[in-house]
C-alpha cells in the first residue's frame, strides 16, 4: 500500500488533529507514545516510538543512540502520549508513511525495496 492509498484509508487530517505537546524533561511525565523530530525549516525529519519517551528522548539527546549523526539538524521535538502500544506503532507507521521524514529507515528501505530514488 503506498502513502497515498494509506492516506485515504486512515484518513490522516483526522489523525493529524492529534494533541502534540513540546518535549519538556524536567517538568513533566512522559509515558509512552510517539514523537516527531522537526529540523530549523519545520518539516519532520524523524518519527519514533516509545513506552517510556522520557529515557527515549535522554538517549537522541544524549547521542546514545543509532540517530546520533543527525541529532545536530534538529530544532524541536514533540510528543502525543499513546498508551496502548498496537496503536501507538500504527501511529508511527502512519506518520512515516505519510511524511516520509528523511531520517527514518523504514523510508528508505521502502524506496530501495520499489526502487524510487532516495534523495540524496
Amino acid at each position: 500500500m503506498n502513502a497515498v492509498n494509506l492516506v485515504e484509508v486512515v484518513n490522516v487530517p483526522a489523525i493529524e488533529q492529534l494533541t502534540f505537546q513540546p518535549i519538556d524533561l524536567k517538568n513533566r511525565k512522559i509515558d509512552g507514545g510517539i514523537y516527531r523530530m522537526y529540523d530549523s525549516s519545520g518539516e519532520i525529519i524523524y518519527v519514533g516510538k516509545s513506552n517510556n519517551l522520557k529515557r527515549r528522548m535522554r538517549q537522541h539527546l544524549s547521542r546514545r543512540t543509532n540517530t546520533a549523526y543527525f541529532m545536530d539538524e534538529v530544532a524541536s521535538i514533540e510528543w502525543h502520549e499513546e498508551p496502548d502500544p498496537i496503536f501507538e506503532t500504527l501511529l508511527e507507521s502512519i506518520f512515516i508513511a505519510y511524511h516520509q521524514p528523511k531520517f527514518n529507515d523504514e523510508v528508505k528501505d521502502h524506496k530501495k525495496k520499489f526502487g524510487e530514488p532516495d534523495g540524496q
